[in-house]
Parts: structure tokens; C-alpha cells; sequence
């Protein structure tokens, strides 16, 4: 997927999410003024139920799933899908809950002890879809362009992966719940602590995950300076070089 096609889905799934979040409760208080059924009791209860049991939810989970399948599409067409594929399925993982819970309350959005509650994964996964925004060419890969650049993204990479597993509260009973063993719902919930205490340095906060992430975005930026100073190829040059491979 092109980075303009990418940008395109983005949005779209962005804007899902927002319409999902901030939109549909209004537009439900519009359709119950429209209708009348607020004057007698219960008859608004389907039209209620269907737009915030199924309608809500559906959206929400569309716009979900878009943001993942391009951003998974995105990385397969710069053939970074076996390294970060993974990684960005973490990270996303790691965020649903509170973006789950910001989509079921509007107001969630403008208390700052909410948005306090994102994860530093949601923050990792933020900078590497904003990075991925750009006009990437396969095969003239920034990430690919040194080898101490390439160390460090994927180092401080795999530090948000693994914060996002350890500091994910609902990770036990999620993962219990879906493969029904409830034993690894224990070992998960008893390996989380020791490793906060690893990413964390045993600080116990976390100013080394928010560290970690600035270094991370630095990678990014610095990532992308020989790309844009370098010239594009033509799209004759691209495609001579994938005759060559």
C-alpha cells in the first residue's frame, strides 16, 4: 500500500472512530427528538439498544480493524512485515481497553486523568503510523539505512512492545478468556509485575518507557533525513530493480 492509499485509510478509519465516539450519541438524541417515542415509555428501548449495542460497537471495531489492516498492508508493501508486523499488533492490542472505554463515554475525552490512562504503547504506535505517512519507496527503505539507526528503532522498539504486554491490566484476563486456559491468566498476571520492574529499572516510573519512546521518535526523524534529501526514483528505476531481484 502507497503511502497516499495508506494516508487515505487512515483517516477514514480515524474518522470512523470519531463519529463512532463524538457523533452517533447526538444523532441518537436527534432521532428520539425527531420520532417522539420519548413520550411514551420504553418505546425508544430498540432503537437504543441497536444503535448503542450494535451500531456503536460495530463501528468502533471497524474503525479498529481498518487502522490495523492498513497499517499491516502498509508494512508488507516495504517489506517490514516480519519484524514490525508483530511488534505493531502489541500495540495495538494495548490501547483497545481504554480506547474501548474513551468510545463508550465522550466525556472520557476531555478529563485529563483518562487520557492519563493511555498506554506508552498507544504513544510508540502514534509516532510509527505518522511515520509510515511518508512517501517510502520500496526497496530505498530509511529504516534500512544504517545499521546503528536500524539497532536503535528496533531496541527501543521492542522495549514498547514489551511495555505494552507488561503494563496492558485487562492482558491476563483477556488472553485467559479468549484461549480459555485460565493457568496462563495466572502466569501472565504474576510475570507483570517483574517485568514493570525490568522496563521501569525497578523506579517503579515511568520516566525510562517515556525516555525510551523519545529516543524512539528521534530514530524516526533522523530515519528520515538521507530520504529526504535524497532524490525519488523514477518509477521505471522501482520497477527495474524488482526485475533484478
Amino acid at each position: 500500500m502507497f503511502a497516499g492509499r495508506y494516508l487515505w485509510w487512515m483517516l477514514m478509519g480515524i474518522g470512523i472512530f470519531l463519529f463512532a465516539t463524538l457523533s452517533l450519541d447526538y444523532i441518537t438524541w436527534l432521532m428520539i427528538q425527531l420520532s417522539g417515542c420519548g413520550d411514551m415509555a420504553g418505546a425508544c428501548e430498540p432503537a437504543l439498544r441497536l444503535i448503542s449495542g450494535v451500531l456503536k460497537p460495530a463501528c468502533i471495531w471497524t474503525a479498529i480493524g481498518i487502522l490495523f489492516m492498513a497499517t499491516l498492508l502498509r508494512l508488507h508493501t516495504l517489506s517490514l512485515i516480519w519484524f514490525w508486523g508483530p511488534i505493531v499488533a502489541i500495540w495495538f492490542v494495548a490501547p483497545t481497553p481504554i480506547l474501548l472505554f474513551i468510545a463508550a463515554d465522550a466525556a472520557a475525552l476531555t478529563q485529563p486523568a483518562t487520557l492519563a490512562l493511555l498506554p506508552v504503547a498507544f504513544l510508540f504506535l502514534a509516532a510509527f503510523v505518522t511515520y509510515l505517512m511518508f512517501a517510502l519507496v520500496d526497496g530505498d527503505i530509511p529504516l534500512a539505512a544504517s545499521v546503528p539507526l536500524r539497532l536503535t528503532l528496533r531496541l527501543t522498539a521492542v522495549y514498547g512492545a514489551l511495555a505494552g504486554v507488561a503494563f496492558m491490566r485487562e492482558l491476563s484476563r483477556i488472553a485467559g478468556t479468549l484461549l480459555d486456559m485460565p493457568a496462563l491468566s495466572v502466569v501472565i498476571a504474576l510475570a507483570q509485575p517483574y517485568l514493570q520492574t525490568v522496563l521501569t529499572f525497578g523506579t517503579g516510573s515511568m520516566a525510562p518507557a517515556y525516555a525510551v519512546l523519545a529516543a524512539f521518535i528521534a530514530a524516526l526523524a533522523a530515519s528520515l533525513l538521507p530520504h529526504a534529501a535524497a532524490p525519488q526514483p523514477s518509477r521505471s528505476a522501482i520497477m527495474l530493480r524488482r526485475l533484478r531481484r
